[in-house]
């Protein structure tokens, strides 16, 4: 299993209300999405994050591709950073 774990800095030491909300969406999209799992989110320390898991290598660009956009959609105002972690 492979894990793409998803972090946005955020401004302040915890995420605001409209933060959540715009990562709740992504979240939402990525739970739609038909190539992985979206396995949690979390926030605060400066940052936001999201974690999603893919079966395989293979999956990985069509995973970062879904995340992109996700990210582009509903928070296209965030930097975020993807990380891949083979498990």
């Amino acid at each position: 299993m492979i894990s793409l774990e998803v972090t946005m800095p955020i401004a302040s030491k915890w995420p605001s209300l409209e933060e959540l909300a715009a990562r709740n969406a992504v979240e939402q999209a990525l739970i739609a999405a038909p190539v992985g799992k979206c396995t949690g989110a979390g926030g605060g320390m400066g940052q936001m994050h999201l974690t999603y898991r893919v079966d395989d290598e293979s999956s990985v660009p069509a995973a970062r591709a879904i995340i992109d956009e996700a990210m582009k959609t509903h928070m296209p105002n965030f930097q975020y950073q993807i990380a891949v972690h083979q498990e």
